[in-house]
């Protein structure tokens, strides 16, 4: 007798359409996402195959985090943090965190049953901050007095992520809030916000990472 995998709740969607409204409620513009997704591909298309395999994943990333912070940061919304080395932004007077990841080819994708997953499995940080959305959720529904919130009108408060996935043509965007994390992976998706995904001017280099090149580090004390 077999039995079937248990369910996952279906993620509340917020369409391309009603994304920009939406991620104004966390006083994030859609036009500063869409700069930094511009800003970490021209930084992966500088990466040639004598360089370290890896790089163009990790130029991409890093160009990503460094133009998002600093475009949140311009705003006075939000400031940077780097909890256990892992480079965030937090908004200043909101609930709100917001990570930067790598994702798979659902990255984007309206209909996708499951939604992504990251690239590359997760470190300690990541996962405490997956856990720390799922304490928050759950204590604003034990609160007698809580706000009830409808996800699909309201941020629900939590350490949401930029996911981003480069595709042959495109890069597919999402800004989206774990359901969970197990094993060094998110497990589903609580709200996914599907933005408009970018498209680069051409004719352009294709950058080596095409496909997915996520990067991860745990840093360890040796000796």
């Amino acid at each position: 007798m077999t039995h079937a995998e248990p369910a996952h709740p279906v993620a509340t969607l917020i369409r391309p359409e009603d994304a920009a409204a939406y991620l104004q409620q966390m006083d994030i513009d859609v036009g500063d996402v869409h700069a930094a997704i511009e800003a970490g591909d021209i930084g992966a298309r500088s990466i040639g195959e004598h360089h370290p395999i890896t790089g163009a994943g990790l130029t991409r990333w890093i160009q990503v985090v460094g133009m998002l912070r600093r475009r949140l940061a311009s705003g006075r919304n939000w400031r940077g943090d780097n909890p256990r080395n892992r480079p965030i932004s937090r908004h200043t007077s909101k609930p709100y965190t917001l990570s930067t990841v790598g994702g798979t080819d659902a990255t984007g994708i309206v209909d996708h049953a499951r939604g992504p997953l990251a690239a590359n499995k997760k470190g300690r940080a990541t996962a405490e901050a997956v856990t720390g959305t799922l304490t928050l959720i759950e204590v604003d529904k034990l609160l007698p007095q809580a706000r009830t919130f409808d996800a699909a009108t309201t941020p629900p408060s939590g350490n949401w992520f930029l996911v981003y996935y480069r595709d042959d043509e495109e890069i597919r965007v999402e800004i989206s809030l774990p359901l969970g994390f197990s094993e060094g992976q998110f497990t589903g998706w609580l709200v996914r916000v599907i933005l408009d995904s970018w498209t680069p001017p051409e004719p352009v280099t294709r950058p080596l990472d095409v496909g997915g090149q996520d990067v991860d580090f745990e840093v360890r004390e040796v000796g």
